[in-house]
């Protein structure tokens, strides 16, 4: 907590804060260049403070921002007002240094992320009374980390990182029907005479009540269907198959070609849990589920041995964050580069 009685002195030309850099921090995100940036900036006293209410707030938003429906309009329009009059205070011909207690400048900071954790995090929901010539649309998406949806059957669906979840308002009348691009997992209410069907980039998947996961981004070559408890049919290239429990149905997009296959579908809904526990894992065991974990791709240099084991638990870290730790206990260098991917290669000792 601040004290009541200090103040952050700010001039004109100080007074912007980093927010690209800091935002990309709360969310997991940022590139090797921002992390020098981010540090530097953290090494005042005032920004430390600062950034751990940031933090604070962030968090909160996100345990809450699934079943939030925010009117940003209004939240925008009332934030820039306070910022306007703040900044009017701070402006001057001279350029004066003007002194704003620390308190209410946070309130408006802290006011700040809030509006930006809404737009930037868990279930954005973008699509209430989205009137159509045909019919009411509601879609939900998922902009980063991962969001719960629950649907008007009690239907619970966890979305992965950039994807998104759309179905129209005769939802439950003879089917229950949804449309989604991306990854998520679904736990479906059991109705017998509503048969739940998932549809998605060329193919779908018709259920009962069952819990299920499926990864079918539009950018990807393959749709990876993991089944845990129930059976689900697998509809692609003209073709349908039957799945059961521990089995995923895989369509090859370039091939045309569908096919049933004993999977690891624990690691498949990994995504979805709490937390992750390493016990022992070399490095490319735990690449492989941070892959999944942050929904990013991660290549490591064969060169790197296996030898060298981890062992630590993964709730709210961001990737950045896990692979400098990494990086401390091995020998490796690591770099973040365009296209959502990360590069593991060892490090040469001179």
């Amino acid at each position: 907590m601040c004290h009541t009685n200090r103040t952050l002195k700010l001039s004109v030309m100080e007074k912007k804060l980093p927010w690209d850099i800091i935002i990309s921090k709360l969310r997991g995100c940022l590139t090797v260049e921002d992390v020098i940036s981010f540090e530097n900036w953290l090494n005042e006293e005032d920004n430390r403070q600062l950034f751990q209410q940031l933090q604070t707030v962030w968090e909160n938003v996100q345990n809450k921002v699934a079943t939030y429906e925010p009117d940003l309009e209004y939240y925008w329009k009332e934030l820039s007002a306070r910022i306007n009059q703040e900044d009017s205070q701070l402006t001057s011909p001279q350029l004066e240094v003007k002194s704003i207690p620390l308190k209410r400048f946070y309130r408006i900071v802290a006011a700040a992320s809030i509006l930006l954790a809404i737009t930037f995090s868990g279930a954005y929901y973008l699509g209430r009374n989205n009137i159509s010539n045909q019919s009411a649309q509601q879609t939900y998406s998922s902009l980063t980390g991962k969001s719960k949806v629950i649907l008007p059957d009690g239907t619970e669906v966890w979305l992965h990182s950039n994807t998104t979840l759309s179905y129209n308002a005769n939802f439950s009348s003879n089917t229950r029907e949804v449309n989604m691009n991306g990854e998520a997992y679904f736990s479906v209410t059991h109705d017998a005479n509503k048969p739940f069907i998932v549809h998605s980039n060329s193919s779908s998947v018709t259920v009962h009540g069952t819990k299920f996961n499926v990864n079918s981004y539009e950018s990807s070559q393959n749709i990876l269907v993991s089944l845990f408890e129930g059976s689900v049919s697998m509809k692609a290239a003209n073709n349908n198959v039957m799945l059961r429990p521990g089995q995923e149905g895989y369509y090859d997009k370039s091939k045309n070609k569908l096919e049933v296959k004993e999977g690891d579908v624990e690691f498949a809904k990994s995504w979805t849990n709490d937390q992750l526990r390493f016990e022992n894992k070399n490095l490319r065991e735990v690449c492989k589920y941070l892959s999944k974990w942050y929904s990013v791709e991660i290549q490591v240099d064969p060169s790197i041995s296996d030898r060298q084991s981890y062992s630590f638990t993964l709730r709210n870290e961001s990737l950045e964050e896990i692979t400098r730790l990494l990086s401390k206990v091995n020998t490796i260098n690591y770099q973040f580069v365009e296209n959502n991917k990360l590069i593991i290669k060892s490090k040469k000792i001179n």
